[in-house]
């Protein structure tokens, strides 16, 4: 399950508005309960040198293979199932929004939690595929010893 403060204490979304509502509520149980089934990898996510050991361990073609099935399955698994929360909330305001202010929040947190993911995803698969040190500060323009 996500250990980071995505299944946390929900009242700093409430903040200064409307507590979430007893549908609300029941929709992010619901939401955690369909996280929980998501391998913690997911969440914590791979660096450049892990791929490499992946790779040295089992293969190139083998990494590459698992590597599609943490995008494909994990992270796309991960983003449908904050879908289903926004879809599964339910409309509880007279607001523009279809819920609630602080199940906004929340959700803008989730999606936030996982771009962060798919970014650090997409530097560490760039960093093993260009064969750069993940220690360079601006690595597309210095080789594999830093030096421009």
């Amino acid at each position: 399950m996500m250990t980071d403060s995505g299944v946390d204490d929900l009242s700093k979304y409430e903040s200064g508005t409307d507590p979430f509502t007893a549908a609300e509520l029941e929709a992010i149980a619901r939401f955690r309960e369909n996280l929980s089934a998501i391998p913690e990898i997911a969440f914590k996510g791979f660096e450049a040198d892990e791929i490499r050991h992946l790779a040295s361990e089992n293969g190139v073609g083998e990494a590459r293979n698992m590597l599609h099935t943490f995008a494909t399955d994990l992270l796309n698994g991960w983003w449908l199932t904050v879908l289903s929360l926004k879809n599964d909330l339910p409309t509880c305001t007279d607001e523009p929004l279809r819920y609630s202010t602080a199940a906004a929040r929340y959700v803008a947190h989730l999606t936030a939690q996982h771009l962060n993911a798919c970014a650090k995803f997409e530097r560490a698969l760039t960093m093993w595929f260009l064969d750069l040190d993940t220690h360079l500060s601006s690595p597309l323009y210095l080789n594999r010893d830093g030096e421009e």
